[in-house]
């Protein structure tokens, strides 16, 4: 992607935020366009990939006639390409529009489109992610429009794969005689298998905390964090067809986050890890106390954290359903302590989910087939933001759906999230997994550029020309309550 430069990120405003319908058909037949569907109506968001391709100069001596390829330069013929999409959830636990929470098939269709162009019949592309171990795969991609997409695709016999990352995944039991519960099972999960990848000594957690027993994400058993990050280790459990992967056209979708202040570019990758329960979101504890947990010190907070433990490790069915009742009550409680209302790391204090997305970011940069860390990058990357519904607030699992009407694409995730931030309206030097990705002292890099060398380039005079941390004009975003009046401009 030499023709490429790394700071510099497209963004597109369509002046609206309406996804059209799947299978997503272009509303014109491009040049270019090898496909056999046409829309009867315009597709705007398929002409704003398009036109995003152009202003980034992809294979522009080209553009408007039959052999234009902009994804040419990154993607050759015969390539293994890997479609990272969020599908984090299928519903909205807020009876909000869903389309807020996951990445829009229209934007995926019109990637896929262009990804199957250059790989030709001799490569491969592959849909994948590992949502939440309570998402219903089949009901996420009737959401996100993929279903219909993936039976356009086989109907005019193009393969198209779509893989369930998870190794564990969880269901309701109805048949139970305590009620409706949610059971493990074991997923298939990724066809390819998995790689443990042990980044140990450059991982962003060495050195940083001597008790790994701290380590949690909420809703796991802590146990089994331990295995992974301890003694010197530093795992992962990384699907191969993130591996074996040439490209990844990384195609997050445009929220806050409560753990992390926002999820773009960078955070998406924490959907390639087959086990949740290896990616620590948290140190338990408060800031006093070495943790990010929380604030303030409080013996409540505490005992409400090592009952949830407790709960996760248990097996009983009664036990469980016990225990999160005393949560509920002391949940209740504690969080009406002045100026500790701070929970499970959702907050600006909480500086371990950065590093854990930094940690796999490297991953995907550096490490080769066998899951072994090399010195020059083994794989390309390539996002677009789905910013077209956005979400703010209390996401990325619930947020207050924002049409902001916005897709932001570049050939590096730290400038595309860069660009994102000060759009949204938030300080690039506030949001921790940013402050880590621009670390370019560190042995495997992936930034080569400071933040105020960002470029961006639009459709609108508004977005041309954005100067990270400066206010100005944004889309005004409201961060998180655990970190609202921190983080914004």
């Amino acid at each position: 992607m030499s023709h490429l430069m790394p700071q510099r990120v497209g963004v597109y405003d369509l002046g609206h935020a309406i996804y059209p319908d799947a299978p997503f058909h272009p509303g014109s037949c491009y040049p270019e366009y090898r496909q056999a569907g046409i829309a009867g109506d315009c597709n705007p968001v398929y002409e704003a990939v398009r036109e995003l391709f152009r202003m980034l100069g992809m294979d522009a001596e080209h553009f408007g006639q039959p052999v234009w390829n902009p994804l040419g330069a990154i993607i050759q013929p015969g390539a293994r390409v890997l479609i990272k999409p969020n599908l984090v959830r299928h519903y909205h636990p807020y009876g909000f529009d869903p389309l807020s929470l996951v990445t829009n098939g229209s934007l995926i269709r019109a990637v896929c489109d262009y990804a199957l162009l250059a790989a030709g019949p001799g490569g491969e592309v592959v849909i994948a992610d590992a949502p939440l171990q309570s998402c219903d795969f089949s009901e996420v991609l009737k959401l996100s429009g993929l279903d219909k997409m993936l039976d356009y695709y086989a109907s005019v016999g193009q393969r198209v794969q779509v893989r369930d990352l998870r190794l564990v995944r969880t269901v309701v039991d109805r048949s139970s005689i305590y009620g409706n519960v949610l059971l493990q099972e074991q997923n298939p999960g990724d066809p390819l298998g998995y790689t443990t990848v042990d980044l140990g000594e450059v991982s962003l957690h060495a050195g940083r905390y001597t008790e790994p027993d701290r380590y949690r994400v909420t809703c796991y058993d802590p146990a089994r964090m331990q295995r992974h990050h301890g003694g010197g280790r530093h795992e992962y459990v990384i699907a191969n067809t993130l591996l074996s992967a040439d490209v990844v056209l990384n195609l997050p979708k445009m929220k806050t986050h409560h753990k992390a202040g926002i999820t773009g570019a960078l955070k998406n990758f924490i959907g390639i890890n087959g086990h949740k329960d290896c990616l620590p979101h948290h140190l338990q504890g408060s800031l006093q106390e070495g943790g990010d947990e929380y604030m303030l010190a409080s013996r409540v907070k505490r005992f409400d954290s090592r009952l949830l433990d407790r709960k996760e490790s248990e097996g009983g069915v009664l036990v469980k359903k016990g225990l999160a009742l005393a949560h509920r009550v002391l949940h209740a409680v504690h969080m009406r302590e002045p100026g500790n209302s701070q929970w499970e790391g959702s907050w600006w204090g909480n500086d371990t989910i950065s590093r854990t997305t930094v940690d796999l970011n490297r991953i995907v940069r550096y490490a080769d087939r066998q899951g072994v860390l090399l010195a020059s990058p083994q794989r390309t990357v390539f996002s677009i933001i789905d910013g077209v519904i956005a979400g703010d607030r209390d996401g990325p699992l619930a947020p207050t759906p924002r049409p902001a009407g916005l897709l932001l694409a570049g050939a590096n995730p730290v400038a595309v999230d860069l660009a994102m931030a000060r759009i949204m309206g938030f300080r690039a030097e506030a949001i921790p997994t940013l402050r880590h990705a621009l670390d370019a002292a560190h042995a495997y890099p992936i930034c080569g550029f400071w933040a105020d060398m960002l470029q961006t380039i639009s459709n609108l005079k508004q977005w041309t020309g954005l100067r990270v941390n400066e206010n100005g004009v944004n889309a005004g975003f409201q961060a998180h309550k655990g970190w609202r009046g921190r983080i914004e401009l």
